[in-house]
């Protein structure tokens, strides 16, 4: 319900607007009445008015006056204006000064209500406008309170592989967290080994100390960088330095950094550790931790130290180039069947460990590097490892005992995965697929949510859950981008007028159209078109 005040000098005016029309059927729980504009503004000072209906022309402060004392003490009461004068410069100022609507006297009776029903129902919408405002508002700012978690369960779910590397997909997810990267980047990623605890502490203590140890690194190693030092879903305590085109942390600088670091973490009555890795492309992210826990595992004589991963492997004693495998190019391998040039690459790995007398640590490392690796790959081809081998063949000992067993072994289970790959797609679920080709045959209509569930035969809901889940996006913002994409198309490959193309795609407004398609190219339509017809 909403108040509405009446304010005239004359009182023949003013009673015949307040007591002589039927305002019964409109939500109005009040109708307040002014005789000046003094005495509007001491009722709107006691109380909220949410529609004021004034005459202009009035002795002393006149209802423009009133307006902008309006605008500024109550900018959401909606005025209507009254007035005796067809005068062309009162209509144009109360319309530039934001008035709802400008009436001339007298007025008819059921006009003046339409007026003020139309009034109500725009009070209405400010007042869900308003809600959703607030509402929005405060969630934002418990967002940003849970900001940080968020990016830290991020980062987990990424390198556990609960997150499918799809490129489109990780850039949402960086500028939805506010993380400075694209699916291209690089990450540097420090493993922060605690060795031991000088002090007998609970698991309580324990987690508390190591959560004072990453606030330490944070300060210490990240300082001045982007980067985040969070508990992966193992329990490793990483830093992963964020590696931009602006920033490219120097090394020796960051090695100094981990250093300071390990002489630091005495005072948290504890021995700690920094392995280094190299940068890593985010998809590699996961196998270049892995390496550093391997690098963590087989370093048994520089303890309390900073070891520089990406030039030792952990051990102190630098490694031959081409000792360990590239996991980019196996794992390319891999996915594209390429079996006989992956076992080529085998026993060439295996030939180098047999001349320089590979060490046990060594074998273990290309041997934990490689399963990593078929990990990695099968979840990036949506399968489980476990579909393609038994934990038994997985997890063999006798991988290690030599280069030649470590050769069958991986023999072994690549060819398995192969065979597994082979012919396999990660396409989208029947009932994705015919929305997308019921979208794609229907640009041109207006598509909402409803129609396309009950094409599909699900409920609209889970139907949005279930199509945000495999495209990554919402399905307004891929029909969307599906318009701009054939709108871009027939651009370049017709000479059909760009607003004849915007009205074909469902577009009635040409000006929203141009305003969207700038938005997602960057371009205007008359220069796409010009551009990629030079081209």
């Amino acid at each position: 319900m909403a108040k509405m005040l009446v304010v005239d000098d004359e009182i023949y005016a003013l009673k015949g607007i307040t007591q002589g029309i039927d305002w019964s059927g409109l939500p109005l729980s009040a109708i307040l009445e002014a005789g000046s504009v003094t005495a509007a503004k001491q009722v709107m000072e006691q109380q909220h008015i949410d529609l004021v209906i004034s005459d202009i022309e009035m002795p002393g402060a006149d209802g423009l006056e009133l307006l902008r004392w309006i605008h500024d003490h109550f900018p959401h009461t909606l005025v209507v204006f009254l007035s005796g004068h067809a005068q062309f410069e009162y209509a144009r100022e109360a319309l530039q000064l934001g008035c709802f609507d400008y009436a001339l006297k007298p007025i008819d009776h059921g006009l003046l209500k339409d007026i003020v029903s139309r009034a109500l129902e725009e009070i209405a919408a400010q007042r869900i406008r308003q809600s959703f405002s607030e509402l929005l508002e405060k969630q934002q700012l418990h967002w940003n309170k849970q900001l940080p978690v968020l990016v830290e369960r991020f980062w987990q779910d990424l390198l556990a592989g609960r997150i499918p590397f799809q490129r489109e997909r990780l850039n949402r997810q960086f500028a939805l967290y506010n993380i400075p990267l694209t699916a291209e980047s690089c990450v540097l990623p420090v493993l922060l080994s605690i060795e031991h605890w000088k002090e007998e502490m609970s698991a309580q203590e324990e987690t508390i100390m190591e959560y004072a140890l990453r606030k330490e690194a944070a300060e210490s190693i990240v300082g001045t960088f982007d980067g985040i030092v969070f508990q992966d879903s193992h329990e490793l305590n990483l830093v992963l330095l964020y590696c931009t085109k602006d920033q490219l942390p120097d090394r020796e600088a960051l090695l100094e950094r981990c250093r300071r670091f390990v002489a630091s973490s005495g005072q948290f009555h504890c021995q700690a550790s920094c392995y280094v890795g190299a940068p890593a492309r985010v998809e590699e992210l996961a196998e270049a931790t892995g390496r550093l826990v391997q690098a963590e595992r087989t370093n048994v004589s520089s303890p309390q130290s900073v070891i520089d991963a990406a030039v030792t492997g952990g051990t102190g004693v630098p490694l031959e180039p081409g000792t360990v495998p590239s996991p980019g190019e196996w794992a390319e391998l891999l996915e594209q069947g390429r079996q006989d040039e992956l076992i080529s690459l085998l026993e060439l790995t295996v030939r180098r460990l047999q001349e320089e007398l590979a060490s046990r640590e060594t074998l273990e490392q290309i041997y934990y590097g490689l399963l990593h690796l078929f990990y990695q790959t099968a979840r990036r081809k949506g399968l489980s490892i476990y579909d393609l081998a038994s934990v038994q063949e997985l997890n063999d000992p006798l991988a290690t005992r030599s280069p030649q067993h470590l050769l069958q072994w991986a023999v072994r289970l690549s060819s398995k995965t192969a065979d597994a790959f082979s012919g396999i797609t990660r396409n989208a679920s029947p009932a994705i697929a015919k929305a997308h080709q019921y979208i794609q045959d229907h640009l041109q209509t207006d598509l909402s949510r409803d129609e396309i569930a009950d094409l599909v035969g699900r409920n609209p809901a889970y139907l949005s859950r279930l199509f945000r889940k495999e495209t990554g996006m919402s399905l307004s913002e891929y029909i969307t981008q599906q318009r701009i994409e054939r709108a871009k198309q027939l651009l370049v490959e017709s000479n059909e007028k760009i607003s004849s193309i915007a009205e074909g795609l469902g577009y009635v407004h040409f000006s929203y159209f141009a305003k969207l398609f700038r938005k997602l190219t960057g371009l205007t339509p008359q220069d796409y078109r010009r551009i990629h017809r030079q081209s």
